[in-house]
């Protein structure tokens, strides 16, 4: 990307100019070699993608990756590049000068200098996680830069792709909706839960669904008002769809995400409330305490909004009503979430949920129920475009080149292994793309997302018995049964396995499993991971039945309450 591409130059020759005749030509050759180079820039890159994720800042990030932006003037650059100076701190205010220059429109009431450090926080520790500058920061000294760069290539095309996905974002419905969010009062936009980086991770490569686009828009076209709930089995991308509706339209929104703990009414509420404000510019600058006792606040505050439409429409998707806690803080018989059992004009809901019972009582004629099958001949040609979409990386054509087959015959098997599941696909075709499968025939690669779930696991256990027993499983656990994202030294402590690169190791080795996000961890931001999908926590859930892989959940569960407990007492 060009905007690297101009900051890598600047940071290398500040660099070189910087340590002058303190280096030989070796170094300066390692300095200056297009390995560093790109490991600059996925770093620079990654930082950038951390920083924007939040809807709170995808707004202010837009100087970050426009053409002529903060990173194509040297004056930024260099202080940036003191990070690996060691002899003094950047100074945060030239950048943070220019940085506001650059935002058209001018957005009020940010700190720009707290801004810059939080962004040059996020560069450093992505610099200090890399090989290739980690020895640095070990020795403070630019000479200790290492060698091993080999895979810096295929990393930054791996950061480019996530970057690129985030810059498309803002630009989008989800884009505009966000700015409306960052120019509430703080008191409002404080309130509005941040899903940028899931919606993001949710619509890449997102293909098809016209079947249920086209219902939910003629149920719109003829309806005054009313719900959408669209129902299937898990990994038929229900959430994808969801985020997709979210990212494209810029609705207000809000995702069920229960091993982030985000699934209770009052979370729904707040948020909700927040948006709807914000979005409406209604009066109102707080959210009351008893605005998460019931649907009464949420409903005066929709009626306020359908008396503003004016002939438009108030549309609000909310995802995975199954994953919603259905105990904590409902009056016993009130509809999940408290969704409303009745909307004034102009105002719609798109639901999702599992194949389940809900309680979801609606008292108005304006409803439609969706169900998405996974042998549905719509949903099996989803599949197949999602697969045509992905034959094309070079991973994917290394292996079909290996196995002499085409990309018709792949595009064919890989459409009914994955048995209708898109989840099975954003598991397998990474694998198969990064070389796990180069010596399997096309016809040995595992059917179905449960026999995939197998077949990782054996395969990660073979690779050695004791380091599986020793540490890989108690790593396993903690991320299982911990309830919301934790960071390396959560694992640490949860899993009782104190060398944290064999905690790296796990985490490399399920990470199409894993997602990642930025988490407060005892004061401090940290990557936190969790599972990705509900049904790996399920398959772990029935590993238990398993004698031999001596696995006992209730036991983790207790030596996890303990740590959590010996910390309070700390």
């Amino acid at each position: 990307m060009a905007i690297l591409e101009t900051a890598a130059s600047i940071f290398v020759d500040t660099m070189s100019q910087a340590i002058g005749e303190l280096i030989g030509e070796d170094i300066e050759e390692k300095i200056k070699s297009l390995s560093t180079r790109n490991t600059f820039k996925r770093a620079m890159g990654s930082a950038i993608a951390r920083y924007s994720s939040q809807h709170k800042r995808l707004a202010l990030g837009q100087p970050l990756w426009q053409e002529n932006g903060l990173f194509d003037q040297k004056i930024v650059v260099i202080e940036v590049a003191k990070i690996l100076k060691f002899q003094e701190p950047p100074d945060f205010k030239v950048i943070a000068r220019q940085w506001e220059s650059l935002l058209q429109p001018p957005l009020k009431g940010y700190d720009f200098t707290e801004e810059a450090k939080l962004l040059l926080g996020y560069f450093e520790n992505e610099l200090r996680d890399t090989e290739v500058f980690r020895p640095v920061f070990e020795a403070k000294d630019i000479r200790k830069i290492a060698d091993e760069a080999e895979n810096a290539s295929v990393l930054l095309s791996s950061m480019e792709k996530h970057l690129i996905s985030l810059i498309d974002l803002a630009k989008s419905g989800f884009g505009n909706i966000s700015l409306q969010f960052s120019s509430a009062p703080y008191s409002i936009r404080d309130q509005i839960r941040d899903y940028t980086r899931y919606i993001e991770e949710k619509t890449q490569g997102f293909v098809g669904r016209k079947f249920v686009f086209d219902r939910i828009e003629q149920f719109i076209k003829s309806s005054p008002r009313g719900y959408v709930i669209i129902r299937g089995d898990p990994g038929l991308g229900k959430s994808a769809l969801a985020a997709h509706l979210v990212k494209t339209e810029g609705y207000i929104h809000h995702f069920n995400i229960s091993p982030e703990g985000i699934n209770k009414a009052s979370d729904f509420l707040r948020n909700i409330c927040a948006q709807l404000i914000a979005v409406y510019s209604l009066p109102e600058m707080v959210i009351p305490p008893e605005a998460t006792n019931d649907a009464g606040f949420l409903n005066k505050l929709l009626a306020e909004v359908s008396t503003k439409l004016n002939g438009d429409k108030c549309i609000i998707v909310v995802d995975a009503l199954d994953e919603a806690d259905n105990l904590i803080g409902l009056s016993e018989g009130a509809n999940v979430l408290y969704l409303p059992v009745s909307l004034p004009h102009g105002i719609y809901i798109i639901a999702t949920a599992r194949r389940k019972p809900i309680n979801l009582r609606i008292d108005i004629p304006e409803q439609d129920d969706l169900l998405i099958d996974q042998d549905d001949t719509r949903n099996i040609a989803d599949i197949h475009n999602f697969v045509k979409d992905q034959v094309k990386n070079l991973g994917i054509q290394t292996y079909i080149n290996l196995q002499e087959i085409d990309d018709e015959l792949f595009i064919d098997h890989m459409t009914e292994k994955s048995q209708g599941n898109f989840i099975y696909l954003r598991m397998v075709l990474p694998e198969i793309e990064n070389g796990a499968y180069k010596d399997l025939e096309l016809s040995s690669i595992p059917k179905g997302l449960q026999n995939y779930y197998e077949d990782h696991w054996r395969r990660m256990r073979r690779q050695s018995e004791l380091d599986w027993f020793e540490y890989k499983l108690p790593v396993i656990l903690a991320l299982t049964v911990s309830q919301e994202p934790v960071s390396m030294d959560l694992l640490s402590d949860f899993s009782y396995i104190v060398d944290k690169r064999k905690i790296r190791d796990v985490l490399v080795d399920f990470d199409q499993f894993i997602y990642k996000t930025d988490i407060v961890s005892r004061g401090e931001k940290q990557r936190g991971y969790r599972w990705y999908h509900a049904s790996f926590f399920e398959f772990i859930a029935y590993r238990e039945e398993v004698a031999d892989e001596r696995i006992n959940l209730l036991s983790a569960h207790r030596k996890i309450a303990d740590k959590m407990l010996q910390n309070v007492d700390l």
